[in-house]
């Protein structure tokens, strides 16, 4: 079950999420569950593996801008890295970028399910 204090022990500081949510606990994690649910996660992971980095781009910019307004900084600033450098169209190893973006949130995910 997701808590704040989960949420603590991920390196989320829920604060300013629940802000942007009216400070409704409830609210803000139906809205957690919804974004970390969002297929552009796996839709990222996919393009990245097949290196098609305008795919990635257009999924990295939509995920940066989900996760960002409900304040999912461990989610969110390697996104965002992520997001500037596929939009130079840098080449470098996304998917160690990807990991730990991922790993988060299935932890996220998991427990949104319990």
């Amino acid at each position: 079950m997701l808590t704040l204090e989960k949420m603590l022990e991920l390196g989320i500081d829920p604060k300013e999420g629940l802000t942007r949510c009216m400070n409704n606990e409830i609210f803000f994690f139906k809205m957690i569950s919804m974004a970390i649910s969002n297929e552009y996660f796996e839709t990222l992971g996919h393009a990245l593996d097949e290196g098609d980095l305008d795919t990635a781009f257009e999924a990295a910019h939509a995920l940066k801008g989900v996760i960002g307004n409900l304040a999912l900084k461990p989610i969110y600033d390697p996104l965002a890295e992520m997001t500037e450098l596929l939009r130079a169209r840098k080449l470098v190893d996304y998917s160690s970028m990807y990991r730990p973006i991922k790993e988060i949130r299935d932890q996220l995910l998991a427990m949104t399910k319990e």
